[in-house]
């Protein structure tokens, strides 16, 4: 060991002794104290952070899956009941009598969007485009269903022609729309899975 090598080790040795003395530190207890609290902070924020934000997630997961549940439901009860379909046979009359009405209607019980309804207070935890898909296939299908419900204009008075036409384009309309909402559901899932 040469001179220059004797000389920094004792120069270490010297600050570790002056890092170990007995001097006391005016600001310890300060530096401890705020580290106390920020640790403390830190320690209390994170896991409410954390639980609200895991929270928020399953209740958007939730919202999303009961009302595209709900949605997939109609387009099925839609599809079995065939009601474009005779929507379809109405029209087909008409055009060959132009000058007759057809009465349409379907009973439809008030509870068919109960899902959609609880949950549309929530409806802004999901994704904005499916958001509006969404609130896109309920508004045509309330038109759809303020026109053939019972009372409504066409199962009354009766619609000619172009009402029913108009009627039949809204409703393929809703359908397209709760298709797309349904098929990409189950894309995000299929995605998820693999």
């Amino acid at each position: 060991m040469d001179t220059q090598q004797l000389l920094e080790a004792a120069q270490t040795i010297n600050i570790l002794r002056s890092m170990f003395a007995d001097e006391k530190n005016e600001w310890l207890p300060v530096i401890a104290a705020i580290g106390g609290a920020f640790v403390g902070g830190v320690s209390t924020f994170l896991p409410s952070f954390l639980l609200e934000r895991r929270k928020a997630k399953l209740e958007k997961r939730s919202v999303e899956v009961a009302i595209v549940s709900e949605i997939s439901a109609l387009l099925e009860v839609i599809e079995r009941r065939m009601y474009v379909h005779d929507l379809e046979k109405e029209i087909d009359y008409l055009k060959k009598n132009p000058d007759k009405k057809v009465q349409f209607a379907v009973k439809v019980p008030a509870h068919y969007s109960q899902v959609y309804q609880q949950h549309i207070s929530k409806i802004g935890l999901l994704h904005p485009e499916l958001s509006a898909k969404i609130i896109r296939f309920h508004q045509l299908i309330d038109s759809v269903v303020q026109d053939i419900a019972t009372d409504g204009v066409v199962a009354n008075a009766g619609g000619d022609l172009k009402t029913l036409g108009e009627l039949l384009e809204i409703f393929e309309s809703a359908v397209t729309v709760g298709n797309e909402i349904v098929g990409e559901r189950v894309q995000q899932k299929l995605r998820a899975e693999g």
